[in-house]
């Protein structure tokens, strides 16, 4: 079964939410799941600990490097398990996985 990469780009609302119920679920059965944050999704002290039942379900959780550079985040501001990567090098690990963009 091919793996489920999601590309969030908010933080809150229903669709956020719905993301992250999809990204849970789907890990919970077993699948692959990564998890691109950018621009509005970085992390951020209210809604890092859902990234963190992510992680602990076995999900892959990144961070954009781009739009960590565009916010002057530091990979060592990142919470535990959460990584940078660069889109492409993120996209191409996982190109036939299914692809929903938030």
């Amino acid at each position: 079964m091919p793996g489920l990469l999601l590309i969030l780009t908010e933080a809150r609302g229903e669709r956020f939410e719905a993301a992250l119920e999809l990204a849970a679920t789907a890990a919970a059965l077993g699948r692959p799941v990564a998890v691109l944050l950018r621009g509005a999704a970085l992390p951020a002290p209210g809604v890092a600990g859902a990234y963190g039942v992510l992680l602990e379900l076995g999900a892959t959780v990144a961070v954009c490097q781009t739009a960590m550079a565009a916010q002057g985040l530091s990979a060592a501001a990142l919470p535990p398990g959460v990584e940078p990567a660069g889109m492409v090098g993120f996209l191409a690990e996982r190109a036939d996985w299914q692809l929903a963009v938030v």
